[in-house]
């Protein structure tokens, strides 16, 4: 058994902004019985609690779980609670730089949404900037 297995949230254990389903449950607590897992995806952490924590029993082996949200910038474990261990965030300087390049690659492309759904420019927990036009619209 490798120790370490570790998976991406959306389209892998879940459809995309969806809870896991009660069989992916079975197997992720299955799992956690055997060997360590970790979960990274784009989003932040109330996104995996909504769509993982929420829907897998509380039990002694979540301190076998590592929670890496937003693109692995974020690093949680369990032990009598989720505890951050690390964080890389942007200072405000690169998030202004960012901005500022995303919006000019945007213009410079000469690319107009029609419909936006959510903002343009999302900021997930404050430190992260992506241009996801639509990341607000519901899972297909």
């Amino acid at each position: 058994m490798k120790a370490l297995i570790v998976f991406d949230l959306d389209g892998t254990l879940a459809a995309s902004k969806s809870a896991i389903d009660p069989e992916m449950a079975t197997l992720v607590t299955a799992l956690l019985e055997e060997a360590k897992v970790a979960i990274i995806s784009g989003g932040a952490l109330p996104q995996f609690e909504k769509q993982v924590l929420a829907n897998l029993p509380q039990h002694d082996h979540f301190d076998n779980l590592s929670l890496l949200p937003t693109c692995g910038t974020r690093f949680f474990r369990y032990t009598d609670a989720w505890h951050k261990l690390y964080s890389e965030d942007l200072s405000k300087a690169q998030k202004h730089q960012i901005i500022d390049a995303l919006n000019a690659g945007v213009t410079s492309a000469g690319f107009h949404a029609k419909k936006v759904l959510g903002d343009a420019i999302e900021r997930p927990r404050k430190s992260d900037y992506l241009l996801r036009v639509g990341s607000a619209s519901s899972p297909r």
